[in-house]
C-alpha cells in the first residue's frame, strides 16, 4: 500500500545524515510500510534507511514518517531540549509542506502497552523533567499548541466526552451511560472545575499518557518510549500524571523524585496532592466515553467512581485554604 502522493512525508537524506553523523551521499531511503498511527494523523509509515559505511559495510535503520498536527511538531521540538528525558522520543526532522506538517523520528522496535497497564517508572520520571522545565514558562510556548483553559474545559465535558458515550449508546445502550451524561453536564457547572485551572501550575504536557502510547523495546533493556505527541497541549502538570499513576504507585514517587532532582527542592505536596486530585476528576470525565464506547460499561463505571471521589477530595484541600499556588 502507498500513500498519496500529495501525503508522503518527506524523510530527507541531509536530515538522517546529521541523525546518523554520517556522509549525506552515503544515505539510502528504502521502502515503505504504512503503520497505525494516532487519532488525528492520516499517514504514519515505517521507511527503511540504510548508511553505507567508509569501510563498505551497510548499517539499517528504521524511521517513522508522519503527518503531524502543529501541536505535535512543536512538542517534539521542545521536548528535545530536556535534559535526561530518556523516554522521550528524537525528532530527526520536521517540516510543512502543501499537507501541512509532518515529522521523521526514530522507529523503536517492541510493543506498546496494553491501554490500562501500568506506565514506568521511567516514563513519569522524564515528564517530570518537562514539566520542571515549562512551570512557569507555558505563557511563552507557541499559541499554536492547545491550552486547557475554561474553553477546553467545556468542550471535553460538554462534547467530547458525551460524542463517545452518544456511540456507546447506539451500541449497547447501559444505565451507566445515563449517569456519566448527568455528572458531564453538572461537572460544566461546577465551579471546583474551573477553580482547578486557576490554582494549579500548567506546563508543556504529552497530553495522552496510558499504555497504547508507550512502547517497550525489544532489547534487553526494556527501555520505555512515550510516542504520539498529537494530544500535546498546556495545562496543569497532574493531568500527565493522574490517569495512570495513583499517588500510592511507585510510578508517582518516581515523578517526584525526579522533580526533587532536577529542581533541588521537593514539588510542594499542596501542589501535586491537590492537583492529582482534580486531574483525577477532570481526566476520567472527559475520557470516560471513550473507555465506555472502546472497554465496556465496567471500566466506565469504575472511572465515574473515581472521578466524583477525586473531585471531593479537591474540593477538600481548596477548603483546607490552599489555593494559592504559582502560575
Amino acid at each position: 500500500m502507498t500513500a498519496p502522493p500529495n501525503l508522503t512525508v518527506p524523510v530527507r537524506e541531509v536530515a538522517l545524515a546529521r541523525w546518523l553523523s554520517a556522509d549525506p551521499a552515503a544515505i539510502e531511503i528504502g521502502q515503505r510500510h504504512p503503520l497505525a498511527g494516532g487519532v488525528d494523523s492520516p499517514l504514519v509509515e515505517r521507511v527503511e534507511v540504510t548508511a553505507l559505511r567508509t569501510t563498505g559495510g551497510r548499517d539499517r535503520f528504521e524511521v517513522v514518517a508522519k503527518r503531524a498536527s502543529a501541536a505535535e511538531v512543536i512538542a517534539l521540538h521542545e521536548i528535545a531540549k530536556v535534559p535526561a528525558a530518556d523516554a522521550f522520543p528524537e525528532l530527526i526532522d520536521a517540516g510543512t509542506d502543501d499537507s501541512g506538517p509532518w515529522v521523521v523520528t526514530p522507529f523503536y522496535p517492541g510493543s506498546t502497552l496494553p491501554w490500562d497497564a501500568d506506565v514506568p517508572e521511567a516514563v513519569f520520571a522524564s515528564l517530570a523533567r518537562l514539566h520542571y522545565r515549562y512551570l512557569g514558562r507555558a505563557s511563552r510556548l507557541p499559541v499554536d499548541l492547545p491550552r486547557v483553559d475554561e474553553s477546553f474545559c467545556r468542550h471535553a465535558l460538554m462534547n467530547f466526552a458525551p460524542s463517545w458515550i452518544h456511540d456507546a449508546q447506539r451500541k449497547s445502550p447501559h444505565p451507566v451511560h445515563d449517569r456519566a451524561l448527568n455528572l458531564l453536564h453538572r461537572w460544566n457547572h461546577d465551579e471546583r472545575i474551573h477553580v482547578g485551572l486557576h490554582v494549579l501550575p500548567a506546563a508543556l504536557l504529552h497530553g495522552d499518557v496510558y499504555g497504547h502510547n508507550v512502547v517497550i523495546a525489544d532489547d534487553e533493556g526494556r527501555r520505555p518510549h512515550l510516542i504520539d505527541w498529537g494530544s500535546a497541549r498546556v495545562g496543569p502538570i497532574m493531568l500527565d500524571v493522574a490517569l495512570s499513576a495513583e499517588t500510592s504507585s511507585r510510578a508517582f514517587s518516581a515523578y517526584l523524585r525526579a522533580w526533587e532532582d532536577v529542581a533541588g527542592c521537593p514539588l510542594d505536596p499542596w501542589q501535586a496532592e491537590a492537583g492529582h486530585a482534580w486531574a483525577t476528576a477532570f481526566s476520567n470525565a472527559m475520557f470516560v466515553g471513550a473507555v465506555a464506547a472502546r472497554f465496556g460499561p465496567t471500566h466506565a463505571e469504575e472511572m465515574l467512581d473515581k472521578a466524583e471521589a477525586a473531585l471531593e477530595r479537591f474540593g477538600q484541600f481548596l477548603a483546607g485554604g490552599r489555593g494559592s499556588l504559582g502560575s
